[in-house]
């Protein structure tokens, strides 16, 4: 269900994946990224890429590509990569998109943990 809702923003999320993917294959994109965040007094954090296959990862990935998003602008400007960027509009979606996901995160987590119990 999940997975149909967050068809109506493919375009947004192909935009996401590809700057994941940019930085998992560019070392040194990948290198920059995590400097970038010590002179933004941010945490070095690892972006996430999704799986097909796991729902919630796309969740992850998309919390962690906005909890990183100043240092991935900065990032991408520095080296002059030629991959699709975010624009303003986007970001707020995926602030929103994250919003709306949480609680179905958290059902998800609570039915797991109940099939282990």
């Amino acid at each position: 269900m999940v997975r149909d809702a967050l068809k109506v923003m493919k375009t947004t999320l192909d935009k996401v994946k590809g700057m994941v993917e940019f930085f998992h294959k560019s070392t040194r994109a990948t290198e920059k990224l995590k400097s970038t965040p010590h002179g933004m007094d941010m945490p070095e954090l690892r972006l996430k890429q999704d799986c097909a296959t796991r729902w919630n990862s796309t969740l992850y990935m998309l919390k962690r590509v906005l909890e990183s998003k100043d240092a991935i602008i900065s990032t991408l400007a520095l080296i002059n990569a030629h991959i699709d960027a975010l624009d303003q509009e986007e970001w707020e979606a995926l602030q929103e998109t994250c919003t709306v996901l949480e609680p179905f995160e958290q059902v998800t987590v609570e039915i797991s943990s109940e099939r282990y119990s």
